[in-house]
């Protein structure tokens, strides 16, 4: 789209959520084919274990460097009920172990990021507690901080407050329940339509991260027994174990072990996946609200497993239909 006499610059990114950094053939022909010059990885989590006084990161990355094809933007999940634990003077000793083992992995990746970008859902009560903690790490770092955004925070900012960052990253995804039921809980369009309209008045600048990660349930008696993450509608398909049940359904019809989890005979499984179309329809909501402030995509997440269930040029036709 044409922004006065100037086409506006897009781009894409992805982020990457393994423990592992290395990328394979399809991840590295992705980057490439989509001129990708960015990745956002998740270097750790930050929580609480059993016992602790004081929050641990957990599983940080490790890089192979020789995979290393682009700039790198380190992502650091809080926990919302690490800040419930924590008072102005744990919040600042957080912010000072996060700051130290965010330089250690860039050492030891030999990357040199210029932002980072902090994850967490945090709530009304716990709001006050996590700005603090982002403006003392701005201290330390000096770097570009984003942080994302939800959609009930997009909403109603006036309870859930503005993060003090340089930008947001509004994830359009998991807005609804998981349940056995005919909606899916990573892309509902009908709850999306109610928030989306809250996007032009936002006073942050945004970027859009983008569902194309699938999950499926595994369900018993009518009820949500767990959660099959990184498993989708082709890990059951071409086992005899499992018969189809209609649209995204399966029956199991004998009792196994399948991808490392126990199935009951009758068990169902509801497979959960995000379409071309579901992800062009997403850019249609966000480019009728956006008042052409968004700048850049950032697909979740950059996976084999997710890859091969998309069209290749998917990605970029996205991108050119984005405002």
């Amino acid at each position: 789209m044409l922004d006065g006499c100037h086409q506006r610059n897009k781009t894409m990114s992805f982020y990457y959520w393994k423990t592992n950094f290395h990328l394979d053939s399809i991840e590295k022909e992705t980057i490439t084919n989509n001129s990708v010059n960015v990745i956002y990885i998740r270097y750790f989590d930050v929580d609480f274990l059993p016992g602790d006084s004081i929050p641990t990161a957990i599983m940080p990355v490790s890089f192979d460097t020789n995979a290393l094809m682009t700039g790198v933007v380190p992502v650091v999940y809080v926990k919302n009920r690490t800040l419930e634990r924590l008072d102005s003077t744990g919040l600042k000793r957080l912010s000072e172990k996060a700051y130290s083992l965010v330089t250690g992995i860039n050492q030891r990746g030999n990357v040199h990021p210029a932002e980072i970008q902090f994850d967490c859902d945090w709530t009304e009560t716990t709001k006050d507690k996590y700005f603090l903690f982002l403006k003392q790490y701005k201290l330390l770092s000096n770097q570009i901080i984003s942080a994302t955004i939800r959609l009930h925070q997009i909403k109603y900012p006036g309870i859930t407050g503005i993060p003090p960052v340089d930008y947001g990253v509004l994830m359009y995804y998991n807005m609804g329940d998981i349940n056995s039921g005919t909606t899916s809980s990573i892309y509902d369009k009908a709850i999306a339509t109610k928030y989306a309209p809250s996007i032009k008045t936002y006073p942050l600048t945004l970027d859009i991260a983008l569902p194309i990660f699938s999950w499926s349930l595994q369900v018993r008696d009518g009820r949500v027994v767990k959660l099959l993450n990184k498993m989708n509608f082709q890990h059951f398909e071409n086992d005899s174990n499992f018969i189809s049940a209609g649209k995204d359904r399966y029956t199991v019809k004998h009792a196994c072990f399948h991808g490392g989890y126990y199935f009951k005979e009758n068990d169902t499984i509801k497979t959960e996946h995000v379409t071309e179309a579901d992800l062009m329809d997403i850019v249609m909501q966000v480019n009728r609200y956006s008042n052409n402030r968004i700048r850049n995509l950032i697909f979740y997440d950059l996976d084999k497993e997710n890859l091969v269930l998309y069209d290749k040029n998917i990605f970029r036709k996205i991108l050119d239909h984005t405002d």
